[in-house]
């Protein structure tokens, strides 16, 4: 007889699935077996999330089996005892509740806390109005779920805060805290660690240590297999939906991920600049500008941003304390902190995208916001990169349209663009490897190259004045590659000035020298 951990846990065998009208990871055969815990890695688009929808049982399953060896929880399905935690699971909810309830920030009465959030009733989706019997165990059960995910992603300082207040790190904490709050068998995590900082990716790390040692399956989607925790016991490297190597983690190359040198050319043959841009006069950021460098910074006051006091808060909770900064022409700037520090939030109030600039000393491109500016004509210098900003497009929004967007500040494209528009649009999507995608929905890609492209479309319009939130989050090492070395170019050249929030300061450009640096209440 088999020792319990050699058992099956869940099994492909030959299995084939369908997408659209194509057919994914085709002929596959695997197992995992209970006794073990298994990451999945690979370069971005190749696959890896489509894998997890194919275990769901989301995707058709046209050949072949799939097997479940374990037993549901009582009164659920079989894929309902599968939890996904992924940005493309989060992305309805974060737009619907948090970025429409940032514009009701002045009356927070009302607003939704994470104690509520994280209600039995919420979790659980129980219906009000639905008749029950005595629920006092599953009550019992439940909370003892949400004490654990409570400390394994420290939410007791976010407890009762507003989340509408939360930062991207913590909503990603708190949306997390939902998944391990319900009855699971296995527990699928795609890209946790994206949006969390350094001591909080630690933190979470040894949480993730601890659960898996119980009885609980996880399967960890990862870019960055350096990310994955120790428990993880074996890998699945997997390109162009197939799996192309399955086994012991040791058995493993650690890095089977980064694209060859061939692929490294085709990577930088993309990035054709302007000649303008290409041919540049490099020079210190700091220094004086000098002529026959890009115009796009001409004719603009010395000073791009100035903040001065502001402050940022949601009831209790202040997020910006009596902050004063100015962005002059020619600096670019690494914006870094914790989660929580405000980052996204300052981000928000340059670009016209947080109602609470309206209350504070805020000066863009030397106009004062609430001063019967339009807001369209301070977005138009403005390029802008954040996860949320992926939130905003419809789910049938192609990546062409994504890009040719960025021409005119919108969620999408609602007016035919001029042929300058779509010429700019189309090569900036091949500069990125995305031309081939010019047709097809974004949210199609995977969330790497979803990035990508609104990359191109902060681009297209070659902005005074370019916001970056976590642009590499979610990105291979090849892909984190060309975005930081085209934005590099891009500081060189003069061509726009660059604010850059990340985590992992290994991934600022080289040429950004100046550093603000949040704390809490800041």
């Amino acid at each position: 007889m088999p020792a319990h951990g050699s058992t099956p846990f869940l099994r492909l065998d030959n299995a084939t699935f369908r997408l659209g009208d194509r057919l994914v990871f085709p002929n596959t055969s695997w197992i995992f077996r209970r006794g073990e815990q298994w990451g999945v890695i690979g370069p971005n688009g190749s696959g890896k999330s489509l894998l997890a929808d194919c275990l769901r049982g989301q995707l058709p399953l046209v050949g072949g089996e799939l097997q479940y060896h374990f037993r549901a929880p009582r009164g659920l399905g079989v894929e309902e005892a599968i939890g996904l935690m992924s940005f493309d699971e989060r992305r309805r909810e974060v737009h619907e509740t948090v970025v429409q309830s940032r514009w009701n920030s002045l009356e927070e009465q009302g607003a939704l806390v994470v104690r509520e959030h994280l209600s039995f009733e919420r979790v659980m989706d129980i219906n009000p109005f639905e008749v029950r019997g005595d629920d006092r165990a599953p009550r019992a059960v439940f909370a003892a779920r949400l004490r654990r995910a409570a400390r394994l992603l420290e939410l007791s300082a976010l407890w009762n805060r507003a989340l509408l207040s939360l930062s991207n790190g913590e909503r990603q904490r708190v949306e997390l805290a939902r998944v391990l709050c319900r009855p699971l068998r296995l527990l699928i995590l795609d890209e946790p660690f994206a949006a969390l900082d350094r001591p909080t990716r630690d933190h979470f790390s040894r949480g993730l240590e601890r659960l898996m040692a119980t009885s609980l399956r996880v399967l960890l989607i990862s870019t960055r297999p350096e990310d994955l925790p120790r428990p993880v016991t074996h890998l699945l490297y997997v390109r162009n939906c197939r799996i192309l190597q399955a086994g012991p983690r040791g058995r493993i190359p650690p890095r089977p991920n980064l694209p060859s040198a061939r692929s490294r050319e085709d990577f930088s043959a993309s990035m054709r600049f302007s000649p303008d841009i290409d041919k540049a006069p490099k020079r210190h950021p700091t220094s004086p500008r000098a002529g026959g460098a890009t115009d796009s910074l001409r004719n603009q006051t010395h000073n791009l941003v100035q903040l001065r006091g502001v402050t940022v808060r949601y009831g209790d909770d202040i997020i910006l304390n009596h902050l004063d900064w100015t962005i002059r022409q020619g600096e670019s700037w690494a914006l870094l902190g914790p989660n929580g520090s405000g980052k996204s939030t300052l981000l928000a109030l340059i670009a016209g995208d947080h109602p609470q600039a309206y209350v504070n000393d805020v000066v863009i491109f030397g106009r004062k916001r609430g001063q019967g500016e339009s807001i369209w004509d301070i977005k138009r210098r403005i390029g802008w990169v954040s996860p949320e900003l992926q939130t905003y497009f419809r789910q049938e929004a192609t990546c062409f349209e994504v890009a040719a967007s960025g021409f005119f500040d919108s969620n999408g494209l609602f007016e035919s663009p001029a042929p300058r528009h779509r010429r700019a649009a189309l090569a900036w999507l091949e500069r990125f490897g995305l031309r081939q995608f010019a047709s097809t929905p974004l949210f199609m890609l995977s969330a790497g190259l979803q990035r990508m492209a609104l990359m191109a479309r902060a681009l297209v319009k070659r902005p005074a004045l370019l916001l970056l939130d976590e642009p590499c989050q979610g990105l291979d090492l090849a892909h984190c590659h060309l975005l930081v070395r085209m934005v590099d170019k891009l500081i060189r050249a003069r061509a726009t000035v660059v604010v850059y929030v990340t985590h992992r300061e290994e991934e600022i450009p080289p040429t950004i020298t100046r550093v603000l640096r949040l704390g809490s209440n800041t």
